[in-house]
């Protein structure tokens, strides 16, 4: 996410991460105990009931990720570095379908009345999520010298705590908010990311940021200096992390259902709940997804656009966003870590029940897409020889025509293009208009 008037703004093998803890491939549908629900009611219900089950997801693989760099912490290896970054890659998952959750501001900003916690998801994700991100504003990073400078904080001498690191996310080194062009980073999933792998310094080209473990050694085997401090970084961050998705997933709890003031208590009751499903799917769609995240990159030709530049792993990022739209409109949730699946009403069906055409229009869209995304992700995913989002840019530098640059950018642009069918199912509704937030805004 960019940073934006004093905002935090813009925007696959689990089996391999240690530790990671299965819940089992629980099939979950709407129960009897619903079935005297309206189909209204139960849209909102298995609506509220996803986001439990993702954000519950999202905790989990946070806290295989914390773990994981606990044993990179305390034996600096090369194998135990790979562990940790492939923790990281899991837990982008289901972390990524949550994002659909974050055009929720005019339903819950401002009405935590009853427990005083998140009002927002989109005020929360700010300190999870947010990026790009300045690399020299956190750690060193290699000029085109080759001269290693080291960063604002981890070359400080404050002690890095959390408070530290919440005070100066969006901060100037002057303290200050940034604007536009501010992209002063300190916490969530691409700090991490960036102290897992570095500076990506390959272009377009094959290969992702290459940090030796060595950076989080003790004594004399420390590699570019500070490593007490940047051990110290990453502990503080990855422990942040898991906090703060513990806090989101209680708010979509059982329990948060009937305690006012919760994101799940105001979603179930807001008369503009389907408003807002509309407007998610629609923004994530159109403007985060194909503008921010894909287009971006692919029409300047600008790595620096693309999600997970450290790591190369924005296909992975890309992909499961668009499941979480997917999720929104068919009301299934398919876990990836082997957590809780959910099948159920969706927004869809309301469609369905007041026009099959309709209905049938987006659902043959959507799975266009889907074959699109998977591609994509597929190429990223291949071995040996993936071809990752970056170098998908440098293909289309080279030739505009080239078969993996026409796949994403066509991708991209097509769903831009998808404004007309969202208003028909607006109006079929008898919706809200859709304002759509321009410049990738958001988490």
């Amino acid at each position: 996410m960019r940073i934006k008037k004093n905002r935090l703004l813009k925007s696959l093998s689990s089996s391999a991460v240690i530790g990671l803890v299965s819940i089992g491939s629980l099939l979950v549908a709407c129960s009897d105990n619903k079935s005297d629900q309206s189909l209204e009611e139960q849209v909102k219900q298995n609506y509220v009931d996803i986001a439990y089950s993702v954000y519950s997801d999202s905790l989990t693989t946070a806290k295989t990720l914390q773990q994981s760099i606990d044993v990179l912490l305390d034996k600096p290896t090369n194998e135990n570095l790979l562990a940790a970054r492939e923790a990281y890659k899991t837990a982008r998952m289901p972390y990524q379908q949550s994002e659909i959750y974050r055009w929720d501001t005019d339903i819950t900003l401002g009405s935590s009345t009853g427990d005083q916690g998140i009002v927002s998801v989109d005020d929360w994700e700010g300190q999870v999520n947010a990026w790009p991100l300045d690399e020299s504003f956190i750690d060193y990073t290699v000029d085109a010298d080759g001269v290693n400078k080291p960063g604002f904080i981890i070359g400080g001498d404050n002690e890095i705590t959390a408070d530290l690191l919440i005070g100066r996310n969006g901060k100037t080194r002057t303290g200050q908010e940034t604007e536009d062009s501010g992209v002063n980073v300190t916490t969530g999933v691409h700090a991490i990311e960036f102290l897992l792998w570095g500076q990506d310094l390959n272009g377009t080209k094959a290969g992702a940021g290459d940090r030796p473990a060595t950076d989080y050694a003790m004594g004399e085997a420390c590699t570019n200096g500070n490593c007490e401090r940047r051990r110290q970084y990453l502990k503080v961050v990855s422990d942040l992390l898991v906090s703060d998705l513990d806090a989101m997933r209680a708010e979509w709890s059982p329990e948060a259902e009937s305690a006012q003031g919760t994101l799940a208590n105001n979603y179930l009751n807001s008369d503009a709940s389907f408003d807002y499903m509309l407007l998610a799917m629609f923004n994530m769609m159109t403007d985060e997804l194909a503008s921010a995240r894909m287009g971006a990159g692919l029409e300047l030709f600008d790595t620096e656009e693309e999600h997970d530049c450290f790591s190369d792993l924005s296909h992975v990022a890309i992909y499961h966003n668009y499941q979480g739209i997917q999720n929104t409109f068919y009301g299934t949730y398919n876990s990836p870590v082997g957590g809780s699946n959910i099948m159920g009403p969706g927004f869809g069906d309301l469609i369905k029940e007041m026009d099959d055409a309709t209905y049938n229009t987006f659902d043959a869209t959507l799975k266009k897409f889907e074959k699109d995304m998977k591609a994509i992700l597929e190429l990223g995913e291949r071995t040996p020889n993936p071809i990752r989002f970056d170098q998908i840019i440098g293909e289309g530098l080279l030739d505009p025509q080239g078969p993996n640059y026409t796949l994403a950018n066509n991708t991209s642009i097509g769903l831009v293009g998808l404004k007309s069918q969202f208003d028909t199912m607006r109006q079929l509704l008898s919706l809200s208009a859709l304002p759509l937030e321009g410049g990738g805004e958001g988490d």
